[in-house]
């Protein structure tokens, strides 16, 4: 028994006392402090840019596939998305489960593959976590006596943003403001078209000279083929005539031969004839002579004739044989006429074909010269105009290359290196002014140099930045933490820092327009110091009741002890201080003493009986042991159930229900061995103070109780009753995420019309700046230019202003920011204003005001419903800034590209893109340089007036090509140039269009009021087949987080009726005491009605706290009274016998959580308005649950308990007088 051990072994108890105040010392000063506990979001955006790419062609080519492709990942609860022109992201909800490292790994693997199916205009999508440490720590405003801008503006880049970035914890600071010099080198058309009069007129001389040498070639080419041509006709001439001749000899020859032929042939003939005649007349002869018969003289004379005849034959014969053979000889001279002739025509054609073919490679030299000379021709033109060549990009590339220096390496001698350095880097004006572009070589002009065809001239950007404090030109820093650092710690640094450089350099003023650290300072410390009071007031109230300083020294000792000892438990499991968790220690201080005022009540009861100090100290809080140890568990098993809530609720509510467990487990342990300890060596003389008004106040709720116990009807009606007028009161009354609170600073917006210019913007700053700072309550006023942190900028201008209100102002912030907003009406302008409490984080956490999604395909659908739903939100009360999600944008150039003609050309519409867009950027940074010690960026820009227009985009000529030569074509040939009003963004949830309209709510009406119009309205809506009406944005995160605190309170009150059950031992004794759970939170909700507060997520805190905190009195009530009935008591005396001995505790219990609370609950201190809900829900709560222990718990013992209590083994009387 843990009391007996104190007891016995107090130096042990002392020992473990000491150990606990220097563990929770060291703890406390060592604990982070922020604002809120660390809410890890689980979210991951992935941002992917297309440039120039409109919001539909981003939707299809960049944010589907992204959607498609992402959804899959392990964890993923939902995916929204926004394609707006040249950007899409997709935001990604994961599961609380979800690991986010693991997740962040395997959406990188994802987007690898996808972005290999992007278009390669599509740039690389890029992945971020969400994270509410992406809001500046501070916003701080510099400004220096005596100093130009551009003096201040040197001095803050050099020295003052350096010396914050080197502080520990902070990620990144920002500058607004900053005048920086730059060196800029502009294109001066007018020296380019100078120098390329200069070279054109080279080129005409050079062009001039070598058209002569080419037509004198011409001429004489001219003059040969005429020769040629002559030559060739007259030997021609001469060879058919030879021709024609041996032609004719040949003819004669022929027919000469055919008469020989014919000759020789009757010659032959002939002479056969007379051959045979001969033979006959010869064998005539013969026959004669040998008959012997006179041979007559005629018949010899006819053989004699014919021999004669024979012989002139053959003689004939022979002649004309003889005369063809003349013939033969002379066909052999006609045929080498022949050959002769022959050879001759080759030997001419051939000398025709050479002096031709010679002709002609001097005509194909001519002809290639000529053509050289035509295309040089248009060359030396091109080249003549160096605009082409004199672009910004290639000075640019010029400038970059030639400020170089580098070392090469080394050249190792004699074993010693030395160092070899390449270039050397721009000292000064004059090495840009005379920096060689271009060598031409001409006589009139040899070098082109930078100052030839450009102005170098030094300029500022003072004229795009805007940045003012109290009216006058300063610079803003923001500063952004790290997210393992703490804010406050963040801060601290930063305004040491600042008042170190205020130091050093004289004149110097920091000014901090927005800083979160000193606003968690004041928060917490205003919930220190109500923790504080609340703590003395609980003393007060033992002091009272005790009328004795020993116990109540015994349990103001257990306070800070408890204390402590929670703190080193919240340091050791990571627990922040923060404005939840120390409210969970408010609320531990009116309810850890509780255990020690039961126990050392009992004890000094006991004493006062008449026992020794050690059996006092032992048995007391033996005997209530068992019963502060249930009610201790009942109150921390209430925020057990977090475990199984899921988003902001356990974020949120995890500090507390580890803070008030750490304190009750704390205050359990003291109460039960510090307590005693402590008891038996304060209380060793028996002391019994009178307390006359008590005890008659004590005797009254006696009597009261009898008559409540005859009456039992008429006290459960009428707690009947009051229950239901609360639970008619809770319908009437307004819900909200976070109550408002006040702040010291105000977040100020105003939005210029969309075709206001630059200047209208500031002009208009000013004069609200100018207005702001003239009200009541402001002491600064900071202006930047640029949309809030929250909120875009559009593109007619947004002014950020930071308004800081002087701490004896008589207004709260949200006061202050109305009246900027009426002091404003009348401007042309929309100005928006809240304090910087927790408006910002409602707002990034899932935005402010009303907000209806509408999801569905067609977006012309989508359009029709939003504009029926944005008249129905006109027609609510209370709402304002009316947005149907399709507010006209900006006039834009729509280029359409004809693909096919594009094609002819040779180019896609990509490469279309890329030279107009190369076309559409006028100027580009280079290097840097330094001169006279200064950095300046070198800036090349084009000559301003060749900037493009939307009449000249038209003109602009592209680079394709046709035929494979390279042709310009102008780009009003291949696209369509339009002029037209574009979607701003198409939203997507879940892979499904979405268009949101939006409200804001007025400073008069509740959002959760409001929202209930709304939702009526919404209900009588018809809404078309495939599209669905959601409510969203904060009415979402409100009913979201109600419910899960709802299932929260569910699984409390099962918790606690199953350790009541093991604590009574019965099914039907805690229905007693859970009876008073709805009936207590009948007084949290008529406190908040009476206040005129709305139910939020702290003051649902409060209800849950009460569902543990109500039932421990009617724990210790009922205990008592079956400790009496088992004694022998009869039910009623018991119950009033209980009542009267358990009313001091009960009384001293309540009276010490409530008057911890009051401070709380009064709102005093800045941000007490945040915890102030819970406080009086908790207060009301509680004060009424006490009425109900008093008198509604025993008449339900009355009604639920009539079988008698068994018997306990009891130690012996002594126990029974103790009872």
């Amino acid at each position: 028994m843990l009391s007996k051990f104190s007891v016995k072994k107090p130096m042990t108890i002392m020992v473990a006392v000491i150990t606990v105040i220097v563990l929770g010392i060291i703890s406390f000063t060592k604990m982070q402090t922020d604002l809120l506990p660390s809410i890890n979001l689980p979210y991951v955006a992935v941002i992917t840019t297309y440039p120039g790419a409109s919001p539909e062609k981003v939707e299809q080519g960049v944010t589907k596939p992204l959607e498609a492709g992402l959804a899959t990942t392990s964890g993923v609860k939902e995916v929204t998305s926004i394609s707006s022109e040249n950007m899409s992201m997709v935001v990604l909800k994961f599961t609380e489960s979800t690991n986010m490292d693991s997740a962040m790994i395997e959406m990188s693997g994802k987007v690898d593959q996808i972005k290999g199916r992007l278009d390669d205009a599509v740039g690389t999508p890029q992945m971020m976590k969400i994270n509410p440490d992406l809001m500046p720590v501070m916003v701080a405003a510099v400004d220096v006596d005596g100093l130009s801008q551009e003096e201040v503006s040197q001095l803050v880049s050099e020295e003052v943003i350096p010396s914050f970035e080197r502080l520990d914890g902070v990620a990144q600071v920002s500058s607004m403001g900053l005048v920086e010099k730059q060196l800029k080198v502009t294109l001066n058309q007018e020296k380019i078209d100078a120098i390329n009069d200069t070279i054109l007129r080279s080129v005409d001389s050079k062009l001039a000279d070598t058209k002569k040498e080419l037509d004198e070639g011409e001429a004489k080419l001219k003059d040969a083929k005429s020769q040629l041509e002559s030559q060739n006709k007259t030997q021609t001439q001469k060879l058919l005539d030879a021709e024609e001749q041996l032609n004719e000899g040949r003819s004669q020859l022929n027919s000469g031969r055919e008469q020989l032929n014919s000759a020789l042939t009757q010659a032959t003939d002939k002479r056969a004839d007379l051959e045979t005649q001969k033979q006959l007349a010869d064998v005539a002869i013969q026959k004669l002579q040998e008959q012997g018969l006179e041979v007559p003289q005629e018949l010899l004379d006819t053989q004699a004739q014919l021999a004669a005849g024979l012989e002139a034959a053959d003689a004939g014969i022979v002649q004309i044989q003889q005369q063809l053979e003349e013939l033969k000889s002379k066909e052999s001279e006609l045929n080498k006429g022949q050959t002769q002739l022959e050879q001759g025509k080759l030997a001419l054609s051939q000398g025709i074909a050479t002096a031709q073919a010679q002709l002609l490679v001097q005509e194909g030299k001519l002809a290639e010269g000529r053509a050289q000379f035509d295309q040089a021709s248009e060359g030396a033109y091109e080249q003549a105009n160096l605009s082409g060549q004199l672009t910004k990009d290639t000075i640019g590339q010029i400038l970059s290359a030639q400020n170089f220096s580098m070392p090469a390496g080394n050249i190792v001698e004699d074993e010693t290196a030395y160092a070899v350095k390449v270039g050397d880097l721009f000292e000064n004006e004059e090495d840009l002014s005379s920096l060689v572009l271009f060598n031409l070589g001409l006589d009139e002009l040899d070098i082109v140099t930078l100052a030839d065809v450009a102005d170098i001239s030094f300029t500022d950007n003072s004229g795009e930045t805007y940045a003012k404090i109290n009216g006058n030109d300063g610079i803003l820093l923001t500063f952004s933490k790290q997210s393992t650092a703490s804010t406050v710690e963040v801060s601290d640094k930063l305004r040491g820092q600042m008042e170190k450089l205020e130091q050093e350099y004289e004149g110097m003023h920091l000014t901090a327009l927005s800083d979160q650290g000193v606003y968690i300072n004041i928060v917490v410390n205003s919930v220190m110091e109500n923790l504080l009071w609340g703590g003395l007031l609980a003393i007060l109230i033992l002091l009272v009741f005790l009328r004795n300083v020993r116990p109540t020294i015994v349990i103001a000792l257990s306070i800070p002890i408890s204390l402590l000892f929670a703190i080193a438990l919240m340091y050791f499991t990571g627990v922040t201080l923060n404005i939840i968790s120390l409210a969970g220690l408010a609320l531990g201080v009116g309810m850890l003493v509780d255990n020690s005022i039961v126990v050392i009540e009992n004890i000094y009861r006991m004493r006062a009986q008449g026992l020794s100090a050690a059996k006092a100290a032992v048995r007391g809080a033996g005997q209530v042991a068992a019963a502060v140890t249930a009610s201790t568990l009942t109150t921390v098993c209430v925020f057990l159930p977090i475990v199984f809530t899921e988003g902001l609720s356990r974020e949120l509510f995890t500090d507390m229900g580890l803070t008030i467990a750490y304190s009750l487990v704390a205050s359990l342990i003291v109460s039960l061995t510090l307590v005693p300890a402590l008891s038996s060596w304060l209380l060793k003389k028996p002391e019994k103070k009178g307390h006359r008004l008590f005890d008659k106040f004590t005797a009254t709720y006696g009597k009261l109780l009898a008559l409540a116990l005859r009456r039992k009807s008429v006290v459960l009606i009428l707690a009947l009753v009051l229950l239901g007028v609360s639970i008619y009161g809770s319908v009437q009354m307004g819900t909200a995420f976070m109550p408002e609170s006040d702040s010291n600073q105000i977040a100020v917006t105003m939005e210029m019309p969309k075709d206001s210019t630059t200047q209208e913007t500031r002009d208009m700053a000013d004069k609200v700046a100018g207005i702001v700072a003239e009200l009541p309550g402001v002491d600064t006023v900071g202006a930047m230019e640029g949309g809030g942190l929250m909120s875009g900028s559009s593109s007619g201008g947004a002014i950020s202003m930071y308004v800081i209100l002087d701490e004896q102002r008589d207004q709260n912030s949200k006061a202050i920011a109305q009246n900027i907003i009426d002091a404003t009406s009348e401007l042309p302008c929309e100005i928006t204003a809240s304090g910087t409490g927790m408006d910002s984080m409602t707002e990034m956490m899932g935005g402010s005001g009303i907000q209806i999604d509408i999801s569905g395909d067609d977006m012309d659908q989508l359009k029709a419903i939003a504009k029926d739903v944005a008249a129905m939100l006109s027609e609510v009360e209370g709402t304002q800034e009316i947005s149907d999600g399709m507010e006209d944008a900006e006039l834009e150039t729509r280029v359409s590209v004809d693909k096919n003609k594009a094609m002819e050309y040779g180019l896609t519409t990509a490469q279309v893109y890329q030279q107009l867009a190369a076309e559409l950027v006028t100027e580009t940074t280079a290097t840097t340089v330094t001169l006279g010690g200064e950095n300046y960026p070198l800036i090349v820009a084009d000559d301003p007036g060749a900037a493009l227009t939307r009449e000249t985009l038209g003109e602009l000529t592209l680079s394709g090509t046709k035929d494979g030569e390279a042709v310009d074509v102008p780009l009003q040939d291949i696209a369509q140039i339009t002029h037209a009003q574009g979607l701003t963004s198409i939203n997507h949830e879940n892979q499904t269009r979405l268009l949101s309209v939006t409200a804001a709510v007025d400073a008069q009406h509740n959002i959760g009021l409001v929202s209930r119009q709304v939702e009526s309205k919404l209900a009588d809506y018809e809404v078309p087949e495939g599209y669905e009406i959601v409510i969203a944005g904060e009415t979402e995160m409100i009913n979201d987080t109600l419910e899960q605190l709802v299932l929260m309170v569910v699984l409390a009150v099962v918790l606690i009726y199953l350790i009541m059950v093991a604590q009574f031992q019965s099914l039907l004794s805690p229905f007693i005491v859970m009876f008073t759970m709805p009936l207590a939170f009948t007084g949290g909700l008529l406190a908040l009605w009476m206040c005129g507060m709305e139910i939020s997520m702290i003051s649902m805190l409060g209800f849950l706290v009460l569902a543990g905190i109500v039932v421990n009195n009617g724990i210790v009530f009922i205990d008592y009274v079956n400790q009496l009935r088992a004694s022998g008591m009869e039910r009623r005396d018991a119950l009033v016998r209980a009542g009267q001995t358990r009313l001091r505790p009960i009384l001293m219990t309540a009276l010490t959580t409530i008057l911890g609370l009051t401070t709380m609950a009064m709102g005093i201190g800045m941000g007490a308005e945040m915890i102030q809900p819970m406080a009086v829900v908790t207060i009301g709560g509680l004060s009424y649950a006490t009425l109900l222990t008093l008198f509604v718990v025993p008449a339900l013992y009355d009604i639920m308990q009539r079988r008698p209590v068994k018997n306990v083994q009891l130690e012996g009387e002594q126990v029974d007088q103790a009872l």
